[in-house]
């Protein structure tokens, strides 16, 4: 079965999204593992360049481009980087609750810390920017089966965890919809340059090939979505960051591109393709 079509507002041939990992580490990042549990300081250090330097160069590249940015943060990022955070959320960027450290998976704690870890995160981002996060993207999307169950408990509306195809869908979760914004990796600087060491490039290369397709499909009557994820400690880099704004300046040279964050694309999808009453 094809998938159902869409639209996207005011005719658009593909919707657009670029995002961002702002992340803080409990014992290592993943320039490598702690060793018996112990913290990594060399790895430490490595994921504290995102707060102290590539958030900012990523700042700098949405303020020339005009972009709203999507960015998954830790909730204790808001207590190491608040300056950040705060004028992440002042110039009209999402932000979204992403774990408390990066290197704790939902999936390592019992259903009441979950809970808590989940409410906490969302605390905590609220109390930097006065708005509780509507979105949420686990650390290495690692999640159970309650896990979305707590996410519309606490408000959320949309996730980013799950795999799936070029447009969003939902789950009825407590007979209320949580939207999926599929987890797509066409342009993902720790899956294409941090892991295979594949230069800058490919990164590019594997946004515009995608990005190519899915604007030809929108041509077609089938409109679809395409985002592109730099992590703040990775893609925040010097020799990583031109890329990620040659991606934003290749989509805006193309008519009729919605730009949006997620939470922008799921508020439309939840009220144009969601009927009420749910369940």
């Amino acid at each position: 079965m094809r998938l159902p079509p869409m639209q996207w507002p005011q005719g658009a041939k593909i919707a657009v999204s670029f995002f961002v990992a702002f992340e803080t580490f409990e014992k290592s990042s993943q320039y490598r593992g702690s060793e018996d549990g112990k913290p990594d300081y060399a790895s430490l250090a490595y994921g504290e360049y995102g707060g102290k330097a590539g958030i900012w160069r990523i700042l700098d590249v949405f303020s020339r481009t005009g972009v709203k940015g999507t960015i998954d943060t830790n909730g204790r990022v808001a207590e190491i980087f608040p300056d950040a955070v705060k004028e992440l959320h002042a110039a009209g960027h999402e932000i979204v609750g992403h774990g408390w450290v990066n290197d704790l998976p939902l999936t390592a704690l019992e259903e009441a810390q979950e809970r808590e870890l989940i409410r906490r995160t969302l605390d905590a981002l609220a109390a930097v920017t006065g708005s509780r996060p509507i979105g949420w993207v686990s650390p290495g999307h690692r999640i159970n089966e309650r896990t979305l169950e707590h996410f519309v408990d606490e408000g959320i509306l949309w996730t980013g965890d799950l795999p799936g195809p070029d447009i969003p869908q939902h789950r009825v979760i407590r007979g209320k919809p949580l939207v999926i914004m599929p987890r797509l990796d066409y342009a993902n600087d720790l899956s294409l340059l941090f892991v295979p060491k594949n230069p800058a490039r490919a990164y590019f290369e594997s946004f515009k090939a995608a990005f190519d397709c899915l604007y030809a499909e929108g041509g077609a009557g089938t409109p679809k979505l395409i985002d592109a994820l730099v992590h703040a400690h990775i893609g925040g880099r010097p020799n990583i960051i031109g890329v990620f704004e040659q991606c934003i300046r290749y989509a805006q040279s193309f008519e009729d591109v919605w730009f949006c964050t997620k939470g922008e694309i799921a508020r439309y999808y939840l009220d144009h393709y969601v009927k009420e009453p749910i369940g």
